[in-house]
């Protein structure tokens, strides 16, 4: 019962617009692609916001590399379109370093993704509805 009312609760919450209150809570996040030079690359990301649902953005392209926006979370999968080289993925908050990861395989496959903070003001929220 309590998923449902938190369920329509937050339906209700980005439908009618009061999500740009929480546009306060937002913050930067920076999704850096490095490795070895010009190493090509392609996949897609998102920076999860208050307001309606983030499409991923397709990416190709050859490192360094980076993009940036503003969100609540995080997360990308991005590929080595090359069998040689090092492929390199970081998920920056700020400018700390939340999430990363390296492949040195073929063609390899970076996943990642960053949530809310346990003590965010999102969390605290569903846990105080939730209980």
């Amino acid at each position: 019962m309590k998923r449902t009312i938190l369920c329509f609760l937050l339906a209700a919450i980005f439908l009618f617009g009061c999500s740009e209150g929480l546009k306060g809570v937002e913050s930067d996040f920076t999704i850096k692609v490095t490795g070895g030079d010009q190493l090509p690359f392609s996949g897609h990301y998102t920076i999860a916001g208050t307001g309606a649902m983030p499409k991923p953005v397709q990416v190709t392209g050859k490192a360094p590399a980076e993009f940036a926006g503003k969100g609540l979370a995080a997360a990308c999968v991005i590929r080595k379109t090359t069998a040689e080289g090092t492929l390199k993925v970081e998920i920056l908050h700020g400018k700390e370093v939340v999430s990363t990861a390296e492949t040195t395989a073929p063609y390899g496959i970076i996943t990642l993704g960053k949530i809310p903070d346990t003590n965010s003001i999102i969390n605290q929220i569903l846990g105080k509805i939730l209980g």
